[in-house]
């Protein structure tokens, strides 16, 4: 038997059998034809077919003693309401947005008490003051990365509550872009305001692109222990991840590179000075963030990087 045909027979098992269970079940719990018949006569064989799809293919991953009732699937694989939902994690909201930076749980879905809880992406954005965009990306913890034009976005596009944060779903786009605790999102706009070596882009189609980590206001801290009376120091710092320059300068031979910011004033870097800085969204538009120097001296609403002949 081949497994195309396997699958088949197992199918058209699984729907009699669910036909055979609802009869079965009202000769155990005193028979009601009204009710034992309601399967058949209120749902479509339609429906009971592609139900019975779905289990053929849970099937391929789970045992049979894992199939018990609804509460079991949104369990395992995300429920849509949680009375312990972490609604002060925070989730990266970045790109060509007017204020890039942390968006709380509580923020994207207040109201965890109310039943079915739940905001469109749409809404989110357009309280975020995200209307006119080209797409979104959402990435989560686990790896996922999906990216949605704005074209393709409808009011069945939908973030949920999850077990670790917020889940994305969508019923009129395919089941693979499906998302569990989200980790980011990064917003496209159709807008290109910003230059790199000639080419018109923006901070957000950069970010989808290689980006890089890195290390800035490095401090050394210390403390006398009233225990001990010893002093231990530690170093604090903070990471940030951007588009790094070397990566968007085709010409990794350049010597000198010229950056441009709104207000039209220039500044030069030698090719080691910045080799290293990063582009980060912020609500002055791009900032070159260069690690080696300190939060005043970075240069906030870059409009444009080129190398100097």
């Amino acid at each position: 038997m081949t497994g195309e045909h396997y699958k088949k027979t197992l199918l058209w098992f699984v729907i009699g059998l669910i036909l055979l269970l609802s009869l079965g079940v009202g000769f155990l719990s005193g028979w009601n034809p009204a009710r034992q018949f309601r399967l058949i006569s209120h749902y479509s064989t339609d429906l009971i077919r592609e139900e019975a799809k779905v289990m053929v293919e849970c099937a391929d991953c789970h045992e049979a003693e894992d199939f018990h009732r609804c509460s079991t699937c949104h369990d395992s694989h995300g429920a849509v309401e949680f009375s312990d939902l972490p609604f002060y994690n925070l989730i990266p909201f970045t790109g060509d947005v007017p204020d890039p930076g942390l968006v709380q749980l509580d923020q994207i879905l207040p109201y965890q008490d109310i039943p079915n809880t739940h905001m469109t992406l749409t809404d989110f954005l357009e309280e975020q003051g995200v209307t006119d965009f080209e797409s979104v990306t959402i990435t989560s913890w686990d790896g996922g990365f999906i990216t949605i034009k704005k074209e393709n976005l409808s009011d069945q596009a939908l973030l949920l509550p999850f077990s670790d944060g917020i889940r994305f779903v969508a019923e009129d786009l395919h089941v693979s872009t499906w998302l569990k605790g989200l980790s980011r999102i990064i917003v496209v706009s159709r807008d290109r305001p910003l230059i790199i070596n000639g080419e018109r882009t923006s901070i957000g189609r950069l970010l989808l692109g290689p980006t890089r980590q890195i290390t800035v206001e490095s401090a050394k801290v210390m403390l006398r222990s009233e225990q001990d009376g010893k002093v231990r120091d530690a170093l604090t710092a903070v990471r940030v991840e951007g588009a790094a320059v070397s990566d968007l300068l085709d010409d990794q031979r350049f010597s000198e590179v010229l950056v441009i910011d709104q207000k039209g004033s220039q500044y030069r870097f030698e090719a080691e000075e910045i080799r290293s800085a990063v582009l980060l969204p912020d609500s002055s538009g791009t900032t070159l963030v260069l690690p080696d120097k300190a939060r005043a001296e970075w240069i906030k609403g870059v409009v444009e990087i080129r190398v100097v002949e």
